[in-house]
């Protein structure tokens, strides 16, 4: 019975180091899923803007495939590209399962990843 008990807590005291141990990179934000990583074509950006639960205005650009690219690196980079040109190239990390994309700031707004199918979807 003692050795269960043991067995038990040197289980559940290795749980709760790894998850208090979770990797992280050199700005001490968590690595990005490992779904995100790699180039993806940008084939759509919608801006919306609503006065309470009232959408006002949408604005929508659609892109070739190749015009516009995301590059998300394992350094925790994302590369901007326009038409096989670097326009910018910004910090991103993930906290909780979100997303956030530049400087980190105390009202940043993060992106809600989903991945149906072979595509990736950001909602912020």
């Amino acid at each position: 019975m003692l050795t269960r008990i043991l067995s038990f807590k040197l289980l559940l005291f290795v749980c709760l180091v790894s998850v208090a141990c979770q990797k992280k990179d050199e700005t001490g934000q968590s690595p990005l899923d490992t779904r995100l990583l790699g180039k993806w074509n940008v084939i759509s950006k919608t801006n919306t803007k609503k006065t309470g639960n009232q959408e006002t205005e949408r604005e929508q650009e659609l892109y070739d495939k190749g015009e516009k690219t995301y590059e998300f690196t394992y350094n925790n980079r994302l590369v901007i590209e326009s038409k096989g040109q670097l326009q910018v190239m910004l910090p991103v990390w993930m906290e909780g399962g979100k997303l956030f994309i530049g400087q980190d700031h105390p009202d940043k707004e993060p992106y809600t990843i989903t991945f149906p199918g072979n595509r990736a979807i950001l909602v912020s």
